[in-house]
């Protein structure tokens, strides 16, 4: 359930997918792709930015969207077909979960 405290305020959607072995470069090149695609179609409204993270030593990505509220999150999650975008990569994890976070605190540069 959400809470109150974010309403209004910016808040990061982080997506965490377990891949399957030997399917992680596959994947990564398909949400980078589906990336590109939200930028420059410009269709992505609210959004302040996104990351995709690599796990090192595991079959495991975060995709990381701040915007600017969840209210904007979820009116671009309504807005966007994601069918055809999940049937590119539902054979290449084994699951997904997804949840909003709040920056409680923060140090240091930002990573690019």
């Amino acid at each position: 359930m959400r809470d109150d405290r974010m309403a209004g305020q910016p808040v990061v959607w982080v997506n965490a997918f377990q891949v399957k072995p030997g399917k992680l470069d596959e994947f990564i090149q398909v949400q980078t792709e589906e990336l590109r695609s939200f930028a420059q179609q410009g269709i992505v409204k609210g959004v302040l930015g996104s990351r995709l993270l690599r796990a090192t030593n595991r079959d495991r990505a975060l995709a990381i969207a701040l915007f600017e509220s969840v209210e904007a999150h979820q009116t671009w999650l309504k807005q966007t077909d994601f069918s055809a975008h999940y049937d590119k990569i539902k054979d290449l994890i084994e699951g997904a979960e997804g949840d909003y976070y709040t920056v409680e605190a923060a140090y240091g540069a930002t990573i690019e």
